[in-house]
């Protein structure tokens, strides 16, 4: 009877010391690295393997995109809800965090776009403003609509002449006009810049270096 009891406080005590180091080894596991998700909209199920809390957010805040919970205990699920995508590849990384684990998962959406299907011009050639600078409207024409937040400007200058910080300045793009601002010169002389309109997408599903489109140049001169 003695050698019973003995056995099953030695038997509760591993137990207890099994539980002791399951809650000291948290652990934090997905299926995957990534997500394929289709243009065409919709939802899925992302499932979370754990033995303790999480926590999940996204990298950015993204319009097209949404998670139906933040966190939760022990295995589970969330739900990713996803729009249509009507223009090029793009990604939202989800980022989950256990104790001190850290794990992404990238939601991929394919595009709705091929590169040689994307329409992204500036209706000018050049534009020359004056010294006191000015906002300036160029009207655009791109059937990336559903892309422009994600537009920026590429700028480049005359060798040598590269200043210090850009003088041009996005302002905003639109489904058909980009509006510029053009700082004041006061560098004593005259100058001018190359400028384009730029869109870089998410790349392909198991990478993230997006391609890059880029609209004409233009050529901004400013009098001294």
């Amino acid at each position: 009877m003695k050698k019973f009891t003995l056995y099953i406080l030695v038997l509760f005590s591993a137990l207890s010391c099994m539980e002791q180091k399951a809650e000291y080894d948290q652990t934090l596991g997905l299926l995957s690295e990534y997500n394929i998700l289709s243009k065409d909209g919709g939802s899925t199920q992302v499932a979370v393997f754990s033995n303790t809390s999480w926590t999940v957010e996204m990298d950015r805040q993204v319009s097209w995109a949404s998670i139906d919970r933040f966190g939760g205990y022990k295995s589970g699920y969330l739900v990713f809800d996803f729009d249509i995508n009507y223009g090029r590849a793009r990604r939202v990384i989800l980022v989950f965090k256990a104790g001190d684990k850290t794990m992404t998962l990238n939601m991929y959406q394919s595009p709705r776009f091929n590169d040689s299907d994307c329409v992204l011009d500036l209706d000018s050639d050049g534009i020359k403003v004056s010294a006191a600078g000015s906002t300036e409207t160029i009207t655009f024409n791109t059937n990336l609509v559903y892309d422009l937040d994600d537009m920026f400007l590429t700028l480049s200058y005359p060798e040598g002449e590269e200043p210090s910080t850009p003088w041009i300045t996005l302002k905003s793009v639109e489904k058909d006009k980009v509006t510029i601002d053009i700082a004041p010169n006061t560098s004593g002389a005259d100058r001018t810049a190359n400028l384009k309109i730029s869109h870089t997408d998410a790349g392909s599903y198991d990478s993230t270096d997006g391609d890059t489109v880029y609209s004409n140049t233009i050529k901004v001169e400013q009098t001294k």
